[in-house]
């Protein structure tokens, strides 16, 4: 009678997920300015009132100035705590960075407070991160640097200020970042996401991928995260990702990290025994199923054993949001394109166009718009001249070396090339 009680053979003892840290479950983000470092929060109060479709209720601040908010954005309610501590610079070292001006850089080496703002996020998380970026100017329009802690990563506060006061919220891959932990004796590296929490979903991870071939796989995982909160659903079952280049579809499914682990080697960079401090919390793996069947009986692929299919020109979809983010976002930083190009007369410029489509009828399809680069030529009083740098699909009646009249409400993406690098609108605070 005693076999009842013990284990099955080939039952696995999975580790322990541990309770979520507290800059996990809410936004955690650090500010640095001069006005940080004198504690000077004057006017605060009435430039967060100032801000559009803010209704704020209530504004508590203690005698050491840390305080709690409480405010409608959008219809929703937010509690916001906030207060001031102390700041090292050697902690920068493991975060990602934006590109941080030089000049911007030196004066954040020689910071020694922060301003630490923290607040839930919604069920919009867009917007809710979008209005912790407005919080933050209001509180110190001279920002200089912002610690995003949740997400591990350094802020420009030229970007913060561009984002903040930006009609349109800020892109998907803006809230979270995207590490990789690298094993030079195995040559394997550990990819996962961090910020994905605070927005009600998990963080992503992918095991056991080649050095080799780790940029062209983190693509699945940055395709996986945005395609998550573009659509504001979880992976249930599987998600529909893109194409291989032979035409089959990329499916990915997601499985808790604590079981994950238990299908690679013990030992494997990303294991149980790398957990035991961080990395152990709401987080899910990815693999891939290759065939309807396989997601019928759960035959999960790792991607480690398909990496060659996954860096040979895979097709990733972008959700209709995403693309609709980036459309709005290009025509909202558009001036600052149009700016810089004519100023810098070195700078060249790609811009991407919809372009109506012709379906197999001859009719014009409006709604399904073919996205295509064009090169701006030059700018005129009703928009730009550009001429197109490929053959369109779809568009049976242009060429490449087309040129064209069009304004900005055929953008829906652009490209700026200086001396040294490319920008874009999200990068748009670099120009």
């Amino acid at each position: 009678m005693f076999n009842l009680f013990k284990k099955k053979q080939n039952e696995v003892e999975l580790p322990k997920v541990a309770p979520m840290e507290l800059w996990e479950e809410r936004s955690y983000m650090h500010v640095l300015s001069d006005s940080v470092d004198t504690e000077d929060i004057t006017d605060a109060k009435e430039r967060i009132k100032a801000i559009d479709e803010v209704n704020l209720i209530e504004f508590n601040q203690k005698d050491d100035k840390s305080g709690n908010i409480i405010l409608e954005y959008k219809g929703e309610e937010y509690g916001i705590g906030f207060y001031f501590g102390d700041f090292v610079f050697d902690s920068l070292y493991s975060l990602q960075k934006q590109k941080i001006h030089d000049e911007d850089f030196k004066k954040i080496e020689k910071k020694t407070k922060s301003f630490i703002i923290y607040m839930k996020f919604n069920k919009n998380y867009f917007d809710s991160y979008h209005l912790q970026l407005k919080l933050i100017t209001a509180f110190f329009p001279d920002t200089l640097a912002v610690i995003d802690e949740s997400a591990e990563k350094l802020l420009s506060g030229r970007w913060v200020k561009l984002a903040a006061d930006s009609r349109v919220a800020p892109s998907a891959d803006s809230i979270f970042t995207v590490q990789a932990v690298y094993d030079d004796k195995t040559k394997k590296v550990w990819f996962h996401t961090h910020g994905i929490c605070r927005t009600g979903f998990s963080e992503f991870e992918l095991l056991d991928i080649s050095q080799d071939n780790a940029n062209d796989l983190y693509y699945l995982i940055n395709t996986v995260a945005n395609r998550v909160l573009y659509q504001n659903e979880a992976i249930d079952d599987y998600m529909f990702l893109g194409e291989f280049v032979d035409g089959n579809m990329i499916v990915a499914t997601t499985l808790p990290w604590n079981e994950a682990v238990c299908k690679y080697p013990k030992d494997i960079l990303g294991g149980a025994a790398d957990r035991e401090c961080s990395h152990n919390t709401n987080s899910r793996v990815i693999f891939l199923y290759l065939t309807e069947d396989d997601a019928n009986n759960k035959r999960y692929t790792k991607p480690s054993e398909v990496e060659e299919r996954l860096i040979n020109n895979p097709l990733y979809y972008y959700s209709n949001e995403q693309t609709e983010n980036m459309k709005f976002m290009a025509r909202d930083r558009f001036g600052l394109l149009k700016e810089a190009v004519s100023n810098n007369h070195d700078y060249t410029a790609l811009i991407k166009i919809g372009l109506p489509t012709t379906d197999e009828e001859g009719n014009i399809d409006y709604e399904n718009l073919e996205h295509i680069w064009f090169e701006l030529k030059e700018f005129n009083e009703d928009g730009f001249r550009a001429v197109l740098t490929q053959n369109p699909y779809r568009v049976p009646s242009m060429k490449e070396g087309d040129e064209g009249e069009y304004t900005i409400c055929d953008v829906t993406d652009w490209i700026v090339y200086t001396d040294d690098m490319r920008i874009e609108p999200n990068t748009a605070y670099l120009l």
